[in-house]
């Protein structure tokens, strides 16, 4: 099945071109592509029959000037890519192809079932507004055209050609409806995807990977609520690092973002699975710590203080240390509260020395 696939894809009917999957024009281009390789095919096939079995030799001009126009048309998009006017082209080729064919055949061998090509095609190719006004139009004259000399033709049972007809007819029918729900499927899912990265960069802080502040304090919003809704602990970590600045204007800031990223590395380590890691701000990251009370988040918070002092950053193995405050949920707590009460920690622990931990209170964890 591959091996013949790609066989498919390497005839002469295949048009290069530039576009993906996830371009209307991608697609465009694959069923005028197949479309043509239909009609060759056919008119290929019905030439010889027409001159040969069945004695249409008006029939078998018509085959052979709708493979020469299908193959000109080819050559054209092939060498210019004008997806526009090889649509429009194509549509008009088939339109009179079609029309003369009804004519020639006076309705025999259920020729018009041919038709039902013409909207499918017209819809895909020209867009919704072109291809209603030339669908509207091809099939308001051909239901005209019926009525006046329809009477006029002898009834036809079913033959071979009929056959012919119907069979090759529905086939078109049935791939021009697969690539068009193929097409739209693509879409979708490249919508979809799209959708999901958009997602995650809204919440997500570029260069660290790890939860920006906006989707911080939805996360914190949240939990809040689930403390206050069945009393469980809560506990919020701010840290920040010491003499950041420094070691900025020492070695430069590109350094300085690859040791950011080295910093979230090495929280990530050490928070917990059911905890919110995020870049706050600047040098600032914050954890929110559900069902974690005072004890918790201190504890947490040593972890954490002790394993970046311990870390050697970058190929320079530079040393680095943090402060960092906690709170802990109490009933009066709002988000801007129990944020700032961290926050007046983070303040205590930076005015005590750095590298130590406090509470957003006046208890004092000495530095181990």
């Amino acid at each position: 099945m591959a091996g013949l696939k790609e066989l498919f894809n390497k005839g002469w009917w295949v048009i290069p071109h530039p576009f993906q999957p996830e371009d209307l024009r991608y697609w465009r281009i694959k069923l005028m592509q197949n479309i043509q390789l239909i009609l060759q095919i056919y008119t290929g096939i019905f030439f010889f029959l027409n001159i040969f079995l069945f004695d249409y030799p008006l029939m078998a001009v018509a085959d052979a000037v709708l493979f020469g126009g299908i193959l000109a048309l080819q050559l054209d998009l092939r060498k210019h890519l004008n997806i526009e006017r090889s649509a429009r082209l194509l549509i008009g080729i088939i339109v009179i192809f079609l029309s003369i064919y009804f004519v020639l055949a006076q309705g025999r061998n259920y020729s018009f079932i041919w038709f039902s090509m013409v909207p499918l095609l017209a819809f895909f190719l020209l867009g919704l507004h072109l291809g209603l006004y030339v669908s509207g139009i091809f099939l308001t004259a051909l239901v005209a055209f019926v009525i006046w000399f329809a009477p006029q033709w002898p009834s036809y049972a079913i033959n071979i050609p009929a056959v012919f007809n119907i069979s090759l007819a529905l086939f078109a029918v049935l791939t021009i409806s697969r690539h068009y729900e193929k097409s739209r499927e693509e879409a979708f899912s490249f919508l979809a995807k799209r959708n999901s990265e958009l997602e995650i960069l809204a919440k997500t802080d570029p260069l660290t990977q790890l939860n920006n502040r906006s989707h911080l304090d939805d996360v914190l919003e949240q939990e809040l609520s689930r403390a206050q809704r069945h009393e469980h602990d809560l506990a919020v970590l701010i840290l920040d690092t010491d003499h950041f600045k420094t070691l900025n204007d020492s070695y430069g800031h590109i350094v300085g973002d690859q040791v950011l990223k080295e910093l979230s590395e090495v929280l990530l380590s050490h928070v917990r699975s059911s905890d919110n890691l995020g870049r706050w701000g600047g040098e600032e990251f914050l954890i929110i710590a559900p069902d974690t009370n005072e004890g918790g988040a201190v504890e947490l918070a040593e972890k954490i203080r002790i394993a970046v002092a311990e870390h050697r950053f970058t190929d320079e193995k530079l040393h680095l240390t943090v402060s960092i405050g906690c709170a802990a949920y109490s009933s009066e707590d709002t988000l801007v509260s129990i944020v700032q009460r961290a926050d007046n920690g983070l303040y205590q622990a930076k005015h005590d020395g750095r590298n130590c931990t406090r509470l957003g209170k006046t208890t004092r964890i000495l530095r181990k």
